[in-house]
């Protein structure tokens, strides 16, 4: 239509025709998100803001933080997603470190859309990497101290509700239980069958050398859920052993993750080459989202020990820090995890000794001819979690209506082995730790050597230097 001149009937009409296509095109179908939109950005070919950039970057934080979904986690960014259905939910890293994730954007593109002039667009990539990178966000997202998927109690001994826990820092993707709290269980009747019935049927099987050793296996279940206590202050280093190969070992290590998360845990085998094995933690710890450090079949070439500067270090300090394959930079992220090592037959470090939980299994004769009266234990674990987890919280609970007893067990975490150890006595489980001293002899690398050493002197010089002491009943 030219210029000044009046428009025909029909021009009118392909006028109105066009708006109402272009308002067709433009309206909400059904399921349309309201998100909100962030101004600011000009598209491509010229990335560029067109306010200035820190009141723009500041707009995009806001939705971050308003959208209850964006997380710091250490020094990570982490994206709460779920499923089609909606019924579960997970974590997704946005940024790992100063890195960010390569479809960070995408995900970014669920919370705010851009707009320049008529033009709307998803997060680019270029504005998502300075977004995540930017210092304006410390301080200013929902900071994350523990995440699990399962119930946890917090600093009272309450659990923790499903979802943000916002006093206490804690996100939980997991069910509700009904926790069951049981009657003190009858000390002078066999360690198994004190347990509860869920509990008692998933472990009878194992063949676990002492009761002390079954009461340890109970104390790393229930620490898993009250790991989010022990992160300032240290936790035990679980070591898991067999005086031979095919026990079950790593079998029990699954239940216990299958427990805590829902799923089958992944591994690390251990390497005395310990640059090595900080790479392979640190890409276990750098992937799905687990509550388990699971080091697997640690072994060694005979005569020599397990020994790990970077288990050791990591395994009690309140944050973890792992030097990223390839890169000058660490992984950070709060230690709320639990450390577990299985071996046979293995002496270890002092350090490691000392900081161990010994869980040990043994079997007289060949493992394959044992003969099992129960259900597979990891389809029982996988069938009956949230029962399972009901039982301990149950003991939990116990112990806190019982006024929070201390135990009175020696071990380098002294706080962690005076809650753990206090809620197994209410239990009716007073054996936890009882087999510490047995096990240090036999783990502890040292006292072999001291051994050795006294041996020589004894064998090799009779005339000293060294002093012969009678027992008292060579004495009378």
């Amino acid at each position: 239509m030219s210029k000044g001149k009046t428009p025909t009937i029909g021009e009118e009409q392909a006028a109105l025709l066009q708006g109402a296509i272009q308002q067709f095109n433009h309206a909400p179908l059904d399921g349309m998100r309201d998100l909100p939109v962030l101004t600011g950005l000009h598209t491509p070919p010229k990335p560029i803001f067109t306010e200035p950039p820190e009141n723009v970057l500041l707009k995009a934080i806001g939705f971050l933080k308003a959208s209850g979904k964006i997380y710091s986690y250490g020094d990570d960014v982490v994206y709460e997603s779920e499923t089609e259905n909606g019924e579960k939910k997970s974590l997704r890293h946005l940024r790992i470190g100063v890195g960010v994730e390569a479809k960070a954007n995408c995900r970014l593109a669920n919370l705010f859309t851009c707009q320049d002039g008529p033009i709307q667009f998803p997060p680019p990539s270029w504005f998502v990497q300075v977004l995540l990178l930017s210092d304006l966000l410390n301080g200013r997202l929902l900071r994350l101290r523990t995440y699990a998927n399962r119930p946890l109690f917090n600093d009272d001994f309450a659990l923790c509700s499903p979802g943000w826990n916002p006093e206490s820092g804690v996100l939980i993707h997991g069910p509700d239980i009904e926790p069951g709290v049981p009657d003190p269980a009858d000390p002078t009747l066999p360690a198994l069958e004190r347990l509860p019935l869920h509990l008692r049927t998933l472990l009878g099987d194992f063949c676990f050398r002492a009761a002390a050793d079954l009461v340890n296996t109970l104390a790393m279940f229930l620490t898993g859920l009250l790991v989010n206590l022990f992160i300032s202050t240290p936790k035990g280093l679980f070591l898991m052993d067999g005086n031979q190969p095919g026990l079950g070992k790593s079998l029990l290590v699954r239940c216990l993750g299958m427990i805590l998360d829902g799923a089958d845990p992944r591994f690390v085998t251990f390497l005395d080459d310990d640059t090595e094995l900080e790479k392979r933690i640190c890409a276990l710890l750098r992937g799905r989202l687990q509550s388990l450090v699971f080091v697997d079949n640690a072994k060694v070439v005979s005569g020599t020990v397990i020994s790990s500067q970077v288990i050791e270090a990591n395994s009690v300090a309140p944050e973890i820090s792992l030097r990223i394959l390839g890169t000058s930079t660490n992984y950070t992220r709060p230690n709320d995890l639990l450390w577990v090592i299985t071996m046979n037959d293995t002496r270890v470090s002092p350090d490691l000794s000392s900081r161990g939980v010994p869980i040990r299994l043994a079997y007289e004769g060949r493992p394959e001819d044992r003969t099992f009266s129960g259900p597979a234990p990891l389809e029982y674990a996988t069938k009956h979690r949230l029962e399972i987890l009901g039982e301990l919280a149950g003991m939990v609970i116990l112990w806190n209506q019982a006024g929070r007893p201390q135990g009175e067990q020696s071990h380098r975490s002294h706080e962690w082995a005076g809650i753990i150890g206090g809620i197994l006595a209410v239990a009716g489980f007073p054996e936890f730790l009882a087999n510490a001293n047995e096990a240090a002899a036999a783990f502890n690398s040292q006292l072999d050597e001291l051994a050795a050493l006294a041996e020589a002197v004894v064998t090799n010089n009779n005339n000293g230097p060294f002093v012969e002491i009678p027992t008292p009943e060579e004495s009378s």
